[in-house]
């Protein structure tokens, strides 16, 4: 049952839902009113019964049996209401004209003064029915004596029959009305969501600047439009990031390209300008500036995909600190202080160490003379801190430094190779990194006089202990 509802519609499951409910709210209502009357009428069945045969009591208390006869008991010869007067030996000794001839109705015997209420099914006039007995003993002139009066049930059973069938007759009107009513509620609440369909659909990646329009009502289907929207807001914003991207990228790529292909025309055309050495030392430079940037741009495009999973593991953070510390005191010719504490982290080991790389070489690209690295722990967080002695970083530039292909006026003219600096993709390729390893990476003033330029900080989760 639930896989078929699975199959059908939003209209149509909700409306055998809905219709599934009344239903069964009309199953139990009936059947509430049906007992309730069955019980009152039973009950009104048996007090008749005993107001009837306590007649017959008083009057035997009274006189005895003697002048009592069938007449007496009941005149009307009505097979609905019967009495039969029985002796200490279950000997009936009267009886209502219709019981003529029938043994006794009961075996009960009740002690004078006390009943015994019953159901039992009796043949009267040829047709078999139920009975209410309410045997009654009495203590006669002449011994004690059972009085036996009867009532038909079919009567009722004949008013509960005709209940049900009256509740089963005004239940199929009533529940096509709901199925109507439930099924145009349903397509009125579902039309605004139509429109947001209709209008998405129409939407193409060349107009992503239409929306779709909010419902009045602040209700699920008002918060689903406004999500459809802010979903829209992130496509939108998502694309102009990627043509901004692949702008930048393809104005980045064309430098060394044009550089290229500058030397080799003037190298065809005037010989005498440009020696093969020049040459090959321009294309080879200009190559690996290609080369460099190509490599960047993979980088960045593996942090964005998040089905790439690269292999992960556990890494001494303050080993590759350490460890690319070195590479810049023995390569970029300033003095490099190192401070590490132990500290690990589950990661990727090749992107942590191009992160930290690229922070150091950034801070090498800047210093006036001078950068120090360390590691430390805040909490649960493991902390690389690059600091140098250069100008700083303006506070309005701290977040944008690291967005893709963003240089600063006095960063255009200094490169470090193998930072990624030259395209502006190097503190970019940290915050990617970072990003995909459940940290973050910032830029703030440094405290220390030492180093009074700025301090990059690549902020990741510390491995916790088995």
């Amino acid at each position: 049952m639930a896989h078929l509802l699975s199959r059908l519609g939003v209209r149509t499951r909700t409306t055998v839902v809905a219709v599934a409910v009344v239903a069964a709210a009309i199953v139990v209502a009936g059947a509430g009113v049906v007992l309730l009357l069955g019980w009152s009428l039973e009950k009104s069945t048996t007090e008749d019964a005993r107001s009837a045969g306590h007649q017959v009591v008083h009057e035997i208390a009274r006189e005895g049996t003697r002048d009592l006869t069938g007449a007496d008991v009941a005149g009307s010869g009505d097979s609905a209401s019967v009495l039969q007067v029985l002796d200490a030996q279950g000997r009936v000794v009267t009886a209502d004209p219709a019981l003529a001839g029938l043994p006794p109705l009961t075996p009960v015997r009740p002690a004078p003064g006390h009943e015994i209420v019953e159901t039992v099914s009796v043949t009267v006039n040829g047709t078999g029915e139920d009975y209410r007995l309410v045997s009654t003993g009495v203590a006669g002139p002449g011994g004690p004596y059972t009085v036996v009066s009867a009532r038909s049930l079919a009567p009722v059973t004949e008013a509960l029959t005709r209940l049900s069938l009256l509740f089963a007759a005004a239940a199929l009107p009533l529940l096509a009305i709901s199925a109507f009513t439930v099924h145009r509620a349903v397509g009125s609440a579902l039309r605004p969501v139509e429109r947001m369909r209709r209008t998405v659909s129409e939407i193409t990646t060349r107009d992503l600047e239409r929306r779709v329009e909010l419902p009045p009502g602040r209700d699920e289907v008002h918060r689903l439009a406004v999500t459809l929207n802010s979903m829209l807001d992130r496509l939108a914003s998502a694309q102009g990031a990627q043509r901004r991207f692949v702008a930048d990228a393809s104005h980045e790529l064309r430098s060394p390209v044009n550089t290229m292909a500058t030397a080799l025309e003037v190298a065809e055309h005037h010989p005498a300008a440009m020696s093969k050495d020049e040459l090959v030392t321009v294309v080879s430079r200009e190559t690996s500036r290609l080369r460099e940037l190509v490599d960047d741009l993979l980088l960045l495009a593996r942090t964005d995909d998040a089905t790439d999973n690269p292999p992960s593991g556990e890494v001494d953070l303050d080993d590759l600190a350490r460890a690319e510390a070195e590479r810049a005191r023995a390569t970029a010719g300033v003095r490099v202080e190192i401070r590490t504490e132990p500290v690990k982290v589950t990661g990727n080991a090749a992107q942590l160490r191009r992160a930290v790389r690229n922070l150091v070489d950034n801070a090498c690209e800047h210093a006036a003379g001078r950068i120090r690295v360390r590691t430390a722990t805040d909490g649960d967080t493991a902390v690389v801190l690059v600091s140098d002695d250069g100008p700083g970083v303006p506070e309005r530039d701290r977040e944008r430094i690291f967005e893709r292909f963003v240089r600063r006026d006095d960063a255009r003219h200094h490169g470090a190779p193998g930072s990624g600096g030259s395209a502006g993709l190097g503190l970019a390729i940290v915050a990617g990194i970072a990003g995909r390893h459940g940290g973050c990476a910032e830029c703030v003033d440094s405290t220390d006089p030492a180093y009074p330029g700025a301090e990059f900080r690549l902020r990741l989760p510390r491995r916790r202990q088995p």
